[in-house]
């Protein structure tokens, strides 16, 4: 069987044709799968996080409790987010103010913190660290709920006594600590647990 020319001519274009459709559609994306990206859920939702937060650095707060007395917070970065005006977010925080008994300093620090500028209250997290004259205690986590002058501390608590030259260790679930009289109530979450103390001279 003979075929002219043309035909042949023919024939070689329609291959060549279908080479380059296989190559252009199906070769070269498979070989180049980095040419065309398109973003995760995930990294959508952090670019719209960074457009909706207002950072800021090196910040201080102010807030009073009942009494009037002012608590102080600073921060080394602190952001607000648009869906979330009420909420400050800390890192790096150091707090302090002054007990209404003896006018002593009470001072708190931690890895971060919320402030709730609505409900006028603090909660830290992250090495925790409340000191003042007669206390020093360690723990996750601490709520200061402005309103009722009363710090709550609470996961894996160890407070340190040091009143009256005597060093107690108390180790417990959760302490509460009274910021107009400097009263501490400590206790366990379980009624089968009990608070753990020991006495150093």
């Amino acid at each position: 069987m003979i075929f002219s020319s043309n035909r042949i001519f023919q024939l070689i274009l329609i291959i060549s044709s279908l080479g380059l459709i296989f190559y252009g559609y199906f070769y070269l994306p498979n070989q180049n799968k980095g040419s065309i990206r398109t973003e995760t859920k995930e990294e959508v939702k952090i670019i719209q996080e960074i457009k909706n937060k207002s950072t800021f650095s090196n910040t201080e707060y102010l807030s009073t409790d009942r009494e009037g007395r002012i608590y102080t917070t600073k921060s080394k970065e602190s952001y607000v987010l648009q869906s979330q005006p009420d909420l400050i977010y800390l890192t790096d925080v150091y707090s302090y103010g002054k007990l209404k008994k003896d006018n002593s300093l009470v001072e708190i620090k931690s890895k971060n913190a919320i402030v709730n500028k609505k409900k006028n209250e603090t909660i830290y997290k992250n090495q925790v660290t409340i000191v003042n004259k007669n206390y020093r205690i360690n723990s996750n986590s601490a709520k200061h709920i402005e309103k009722k002058n009363l710090i709550i501390v609470d996961g894996n608590v160890i407070m340190q006594d040091l009143s009256q030259g005597l060093s107690h260790i108390i180790y417990a679930d959760t302490l509460e600590l009274d910021t107009l009289t400097n009263n501490a109530i400590v206790f366990m979450k379980s009624k089968d647990k009990k608070v753990l103390g020991k006495k150093f001279k």
